[in-house]
């Protein structure tokens, strides 16, 4: 190649350079720009809405997340209480009315059985005649009676036990 060939296109050449220095003069400011807004975007970022570092801002949200841990279990024991009691309390209950002496006009006697979850209660029965009026209790465990149960009683202990919760 000759140097007269470059001399006498040196116009050529110099619009060519000065074009791909242009190029690169505009393409370098717009990536700047670029980088200045996501620098910005960075920072904001790394300071978080209250001013504070990313690494403090997780340190708190781990810090949430264990009282929130801790407030679970909490909650997890008290429910566990509360559904020991009330598997405790009377859940079963089942009532017969009925005529004890055929000498009495109507349904005024009756036998009402009360149970926990567990089967535990009792047969509370009335015996109501025309000159006096008896109330009495049995205490049930576990489904049973020690006592001898009338028919009625056994009625409504049997209802209860078939109740299901």
């Amino acid at each position: 190649m000759d140097i007269s060939y470059i001399y006498t296109r040196e116009f050529i050449i110099f619009s060519v350079l000065f074009s791909v220095f242009l190029i690169l003069f505009i393409w370098n400011i717009v990536t700047s720009v670029q980088l200045s807004r996501l620098k910005k975007k960075y920072k904001q970022f790394m300071r978080g809405a209250k001013n504070t570092s990313l690494e403090e801002m997780i340190k708190e949200y781990m810090q949430n997340i264990d009282n929130a841990s801790d407030k679970v279990d909490v909650l997890n024991n008290t429910v566990i209480g509360l559904k020991d009691q009330a598997d405790r309390c009377m859940q079963k209950c089942n009532i017969i009315r009925y005529n004890a002496f055929s000498d009495t006009g109507s349904d005024l006697s009756y036998s009402i059985a009360l149970l926990d979850n567990y089967n535990n209660g009792f047969v509370l029965s009335s015996i109501y005649g025309r000159e006096e009026s008896v109330t009495y209790a049995k205490p049930i465990e576990n489904g049973s009676c020690k006592y001898p149960l009338s028919v009625e009683e056994e009625i409504v202990l049997n209802r209860c036990l078939k109740t299901v919760l």
